[in-house]
């Protein structure tokens, strides 16, 4: 965690109330890869999380820098929080899957697998959810791109 402050800082001096955890994107190493390049090329401005993984009640915040990792947990960009909503899982909207860069990147899709993993998710993670619980929608932009050119 320090090595990501560190970055921040570095990129970002003096800013340290901004810092936020790191981001990496899915369960698998194939996910955090895909979804690493989907952010950092443009196509991904969206990302959602169940509340239940931020028990101390820290959550992501507008202005928010994050260091985006790849399957590695190298650092390959610096992410800023744009925005930040609860909302219900079935309250999604077309836009917002289409925001969410993955997949067929229509709701349809995204209700269907993203909804899988929300599921699989919570067994793993000994929660329930249902279509009817809240999630964290945050809305990202890059800051920095970290890849070596």
């Amino acid at each position: 965690m320090d090595h990501h402050h560190d970055l921040l800082e570095a990129a970002y001096p003096g800013q340290r109330a901004r810092f936020f955890l790191p981001m990496q994107i899915g369960g698998t190493p194939a996910l955090a890869d895909e979804g690493a390049a989907l952010i950092l090329d443009g196509t991904k401005t969206a990302t959602s999380s169940p509340f239940w993984d931020y028990p101390d009640g820290c959550l992501p915040f507008v202005g928010a820098l994050s260091v985006l990792l790849d399957a590695r947990g190298v650092a390959v960009g610096i992410v800023e929080t744009a925005g930040v909503e609860p909302v219900r899982f079935s309250d999604v909207t077309e836009a917002m899957a289409i925001a969410y860069g993955e997949g067929e990147r229509t709701l349809a899709w995204w209700r269907r697998v993203i909804g899988g993993w929300y599921r699989d998710k919570a067994e793993r993670d000994g929660q329930r959810f249902s279509e009817d619980d809240r999630i964290l929608w945050e809305w990202i932009a890059v800051a920095r791109d970290l890849r070596p050119r």
